[in-house]
């Protein structure tokens, strides 16, 4: 209630219409609300017990009906009033008139909201019979009171903002996907300062979407909302793109406030679109189908060519990257996630990113942009063993050197970070071209497979199957390959030579193709399987040494396991070590240790002689989707079971 001594300073005029407004009647509220752009900032001050007062949680009606009017349109010009003199107070502390207001509003938010919830269920989504008030006006006055929520950084007078709480959640959604649906039509564009902007509720409500969408009960209502979740990862992904496209416009840099709204958008969107893969793995596969991670590391690039003032690009940059950990750690593919990251330009835009603060990672963990600079540098050092990254590596691996931002040249350990990333990729590279071509078939764009040939009865690269003829007398167009749908990695032109290959020597080797390619990730260690054995050989030929002195200090402490002892080589780090065939017979498939020390002893041809050395056999260590360590059984070794008995034997048939 207003004092009499404040009263007393207000206008003749004033005076009249709050004693007017103070005995209910609303046609004086109505014309208050009129007067109120013309009153002074000290005015609109002494006025706000007034629009206040008629605000009472426990007079919200059941539903509508005429017995209840007053009350109703009452409340309306309360809000209609809160709006306007908002818009009308200038003053940039929180002890001008403008944060005298705003703390007024934030200490009776808890009296405001249940009416914003009231008018919303009623008179914009419908729900009652008897609308008293016209569904556009309530749609404005909800919308504009909901602008008043710091989800864009804060309010800029300093004041804290008024918060959201779980009762919003449900008018935020349908107000939300409303104007999605309408594009804006059914839900009016909001001022956001007196004559300053406006901005289309699409977009500010993405803003609350991303803050709220963090809650587990927010997102139960936006599914129960929108029926299914997908409408409101969509919006955010098309929100990716256009805003690549706008940050692309050569105007853009004129318009300071699409400039500053830019990057905050961009950042809700990809939060957006990480929390919904979060809560479905569906949703997660979808998306990655979609190339979200292209579009996220494509807006990013654009983004971070435009002039600084244009919001927080580290806070962009964690955003971005959090999604990706997140897909290489859950996605059912993550080797094409990160390779739609490196080829959006993931690598150049993380190590350009200058030090400007901190930010929020996957798992909450803090990191500045030396940090998830040395991070990802890892994530690229271990997904190299796979052939689609490595070949896109060795590409750019050159450029990349060059380049490097300031954060990695002015970091001692982010730079030898680097270093060692940038040998692994070259090493790895030398391997490839210098071992691969010459002991096993080519890889193919499409991934590499062994293919068999009745006719050669031998293997063939599966980049030179258009110039093989079987004997058939089908060409390589017109063979439908047949898998082995046990290891998965051998195919076949006919049944027949399926089932000869299998009765004279891939009933063996399956289990060793199969124990070779793993559990883990079979499908890109299938296509890496030649670049492993390559990086297995050279691995073995620089540690020799090393190795030698690992199996004498093995075979004294495991003297029952003499003839049985197993190497095992990290190919991505520098801990080899030995220990018996026991430790390793998870790989078999259930086969038994003296199965298969008979299959490797005795079974195949071993021309190269490699069991005959200082122990019994070798695997290899490399991290699979999930960053834990995966074991393969030796693919050196299991290439040769498949391909060395085929040589063999036509070596026989030549003589």
């Amino acid at each position: 209630m207003i004092s009499a001594t404040l009263l007393s300073q207000l206008p003749q005029d004033l005076r009249r219409l709050v004693r007017g407004v103070l005995n209910r009647s609303v046609a004086d509220f109505e014309k208050l609300c009129d007067r109120l752009p013309g009153c002074s900032a000290s005015e609109l001050c002494i006025l706000q017990p007034v629009l206040y007062m008629y605000l009472d949680p426990d007079r919200i009606p059941e539903k509508p009906t005429p017995a209840v009017t007053t009350d109703i349109e009452l409340v309306y010009w309360s809000l209609l009033a809160i709006v306007v003199t908002l818009g009308y107070i200038d003053g940039s502390g929180a002890d001008s008139p403008a944060g005298s207001e705003k703390r007024y509003l934030i200490s009776s938010w808890n009296c405001v909201t249940p009416w914003l919830v009231f008018f919303h269920d009623k008179f914009i989504m419908c729900r009652a019979n008897y609308r008293p008030i016209d569904r556009m006006s309530v749609i404005k006055i909800v919308t504009s009171l909901l602008f008043q929520v710091p989800v864009i950084g804060g309010n800029r007078d300093g004041t804290t903002g008024v918060p959201i709480i779980p009762i919003l959640y449900r008018p935020i959604a349908e107000l939300w996907l409303l104007a999605l649906k309408t594009k804006d039509k059914d839900v009016v564009c909001l001022s956001v300062h007196s004559g300053a902007h406006i901005t289309s509720f699409r977009v500010f409500g993405s803003f609350l979407v991303a803050e709220c969408i963090r809650n587990e009960s927010f997102v139960t209502i936006l599914l129960d909302v929108s029926g299914v979740i997908d409408t409101v990862t969509s919006a955010a992904l098309k929100y990716v793109k256009n805003i690549r496209l706008m940050a692309k416009d050569p105007d853009i840099a004129s318009n300071a406030f699409k400039l500053n709204l830019l990057v905050p958008m961009f950042s809700c969107c990809v939060g957006i679109i990480a929390t919904t893969s979060m809560h479905s793995a569906a949703m997660r596969e979808a998306y990655i189908l979609h190339r979200s991670i292209k579009e996220i590391f494509s807006a990013l690039r654009v983004l971070q060519s435009l002039p600084p003032g244009g919001g927080s690009m580290v806070q962009a940059l964690g955003s971005s990257f959090a999604y990706l950990v997140f897909l290489l750690k859950r996605a059912d593919d993550p080797v094409s996630a990160f390779h739609q990251a490196l080829r959006a330009h993931a690598f150049e835009t993380m190590v350009h990113i200058g030090p400007s603060g901190h930010l929020e990672v996957q798992e909450e963990v803090e990191a500045d942009p030396h940090k998830i600079n040395e991070i990802f540098f890892l994530i690229l050092f271990s997904y190299v063993l796979h052939n689609k990254i490595l070949t896109y590596a060795c590409k750019h691996v050159d450029a990349w050197s060059d380049n490097l931002g300031p954060i990695v040249r002015q970091d001692g350990h982010l730079w030898d970070v680097w270093s060692k990333t940038e040998q692994m990729i070259r090493s790895c590279g030398i391997s490839r071209s210098g071992a691969e071509m010459t002991q096993w078939p080519s890889p193919s764009e499409k991934g590499w497979v062994l293919q068999v040939s009745r006719r050669l009865h031998c293997f063939i690269p599966a980049d030179l199957s258009t110039y093989y003829q079987c004997s058939c007398g089908g060409t390589a167009e017109d063979i439908h390959l047949r898998q082995c749908a046990g290891c998965q990695v051998v195919r076949y032109c006919s049944k027949r030579c399926q089932r000869d290959s299998w009765y004279s020597h891939h009933k063996l080797s399956c289990n060793f193709l199969k124990a070779a390619v793993g559990s883990s990730t079979p499908h890109h260690v299938k296509r890496s399987l030649c670049l492993l054995a390559a990086l297995e050989e050279g691995h073995m030929e620089r540690k020799w040494d090393n190795i030698r002195r690992l199996v004498a200090a093995a075979q004294c402490e495991y003297p029952k396991d003499r003839e049985r002892l197993v190497v095992e080589l990290a190919l991505d780090r520098n801990t080899d070590s030995v220990r018996p065939l026991r430790h390793y017979l998870f790989l078999f498939n259930g086969l038994s240790e003296n199965e298969i020390v008979d299959c490797l002893s005795s079974s195949w041809p071993d021309p190269r002689g490699y069991l005959r050395q200082l122990f019994f056999c070798s695997v290899v260590t490399i991290n699979d989707r999930y960053l834990s360590r995966q074991f393969l059984f030796s693919p050196r070794t299991a290439l040769d079971m498949e391909i060395v008995p085929q040589s063999l034997s036509r070596n026989r048939q030549c003589v």
